[in-house]
């Protein structure tokens, strides 16, 4: 059986400073710095793509594709529930 994941994705700093104001709607923040969850990333074409759910503004779903360039990407987190990314253990 597959399990589903979700997916952290980190842009590198050029890459927030670029791209900050169209992703605001899709960024969350942690420790591990600004990050934006997807339900779905493609990173082997032209583009490194994401998939997001996110609300509108009448608080309807909707699911977006977003392409971004690969130098704007820092790297990216698979895991099996959003509390999980960015998760660190106290030792």
């Amino acid at each position: 059986m597959l399990r589903q994941r979700v997916f952290g994705v980190l842009l590198t700093d050029k890459g927030w400073e670029d791209l900050e104001q169209p992703l605001k709607p899709y960024t969350s923040e942690g420790k591990i710095g600004k990050y934006i969850y997807c339900e779905e990333v493609r990173p082997d074409g032209s583009y490194f793509v994401i998939i997001v759910t996110s609300n509108s503004p009448d608080g309807t779903a909707f699911e977006a594709e977003i392409s971004i360039p690969h130098h704007y990407i820092k790297s990216f987190i698979a895991a099996a529930e959003r509390k999980l990314i960015g998760l660190v253990s106290e030792q």
